[in-house]
């Protein structure tokens, strides 16, 4: 079999999608992915066939962007600056790497060149990878997708009104042109609302999160499946850490504008007398006088690096939430854009931490986070129910029943 994989987005977008290759790979299967060129190297490690489609240039300067680190603009940058660009060049790696009747896609949720091939080429199985409950955009029970208290919730018609304005007026300029030019030229009628249900594989759809993670998506139809967490972060789990049961403070793999939030990291730190952790691959954010109970590490395995401590305050993306959940480590969570606001969400909902809405109550939001002992039992209680088997191997369970099945 072949498994032809899509990654285009940062680390926690290409951490699950290689992870999912990699078991592929070990049970003898080629596997083909394509990605940014930043990340090329991670794929290479786990015996993939690497595509890099997004050169480096282009996706450091995408991100280093500030507007892309909120709710509207960002969202608005990824499927104009990513996901549109991504379409043709996806396609042309499909297309190179096909092998009829032995072809399996496995796509990322900003590939649609993918889901365009099954239309065009049903006979070629596709598996949708959704890693985030947030992508799920059902009226009845929306995701929490900004900050903002006007954003509303019910009646499920206003919310579908609500959604077809977002889709029309604020998201569809950004990718449906390009999306649909591409289907022009293969003959194929154009999509007008992808988001509301057409980006979901008419095969099998794989979500890579447990069903207690988001249990109001229980009447979900026999194509999708609760994969769990990938709880991969392919990185060396040797750290070498001189503080004590520290705090970990980061904003992301991806994030460069941190130093002004690390600086209040530190002062915090210091006036609750705890040791602390600054977690960026991005030494510019790092302020050069850290007192000694503050330390600075680069990209390290998260997993790692939790069960040395004791809490975390992090951006809310979902690869982060999770390496928290498994780690029973209790979580602040300070979302910036993307699903990170409905992460934030449900950790507020399962008991295991808050969500740091203003960084001016970092301090007095922490002090509840370690002061009061049902978060760290509601972690705990969390990190018990994910000891199992990986997403990665329940996804790649369902990929070979698929093909089989075909």
């Amino acid at each position: 079999m072949l498994a032809i994989l899509s990654a285009p987005g940062s680390r926690g977008d290409v951490n699950p999608m290689v992870a999912i290759g990699a078991e592929l790979r070990r049970r003898g299967h080629d596997v083909v992915i394509s990605l940014a060129e930043p990340y090329a190297d991670i794929a290479n490690q786990a015996g993939l066939i690497v595509e890099p489609v997004i050169k480096r240039e282009q996706f450091e300067s995408l991100l280093g962007r500030p507007e892309m680190w909120r709710p509207l603009s960002g969202l608005r940058g990824i499927l104009r600056e990513v996901a549109a660009k991504f379409i043709s060049a996806h396609w042309d790696v499909i297309r190179r790497h096909h092998r009829p009747g032995e072809t399996v896609l496995v796509s990322h949720p900003l590939d649609f060149a993918s889901r365009t091939h099954r239309d065009w080429d049903p006979a070629t199985p596709l598996v949708s990878v959704h890693l985030a409950p947030s992508m799920m955009l059902d009226p009845r029970c929306p995701p929490r997708m900004s900050p903002w208290w006007f954003e509303c919730h019910r009646p499920a018609w206003v919310v579908k009104s609500a959604f077809w304005f977002a889709e029309h007026c604020m998201l569809h300029p950004s990718y449906l042109p390009q999306l649909n030019e591409h289907r022009r030229s293969l003959g194929m009628a154009p999509v007008r609302r992808p988001l509301k249900s057409w980006w979901f594989s008419p095969d099998r759809v794989a979500l890579m999160y447990p069903q207690w993670f988001a249990p109001e998506h229980d009447a979900l139809d026999d194509r999708f499946f609760h994969a769990g967490f990938p709880l991969a972060d392919h990185a060396d789990e040797s750290i070498t850490l001189r503080v004590e049961n520290p705090i970990i403070f980061t904003c992301g793999t991806a994030h460069r504008h941190s130093e002004t939030f690390f600086r209040r990291a530190i002062q915090v730190c210091e006036r609750l007398d705890r040791s602390g952790v600054l977690l960026t691959g991005h030494s510019e954010n790092v302020p050069a006088d850290l007192p000694s109970r503050l330390q600075w590490l680069p990209y390290v395995s998260l997993a790692a690096l939790l069960r040395q401590s004791s809490a975390i305050v992090h951006h809310g993306g979902i690869g982060t939430t999770s390496q928290a959940l498994a780690a029973g480590v209790p979580q602040l969570v300070r979302p910036m854009a993307y699903d990170q606001f409905d992460n934030a969400t449900r950790v507020e909902r399962l008991g295991v931490g808050h969500w740091l809405r203003r960084d001016s109550h970092l301090e007095r939001q922490l002090r509840s986070l370690l002061d009061e002992t049902s978060f760290a039992k509601s972690a705990h209680a969390c990190a018990a129910k994910l000891v199992g088997k990986p997403g990665a191997i329940a996804a790649a369970d369902a990929i070979e029943q698929l093909v089989q099945a075909r």
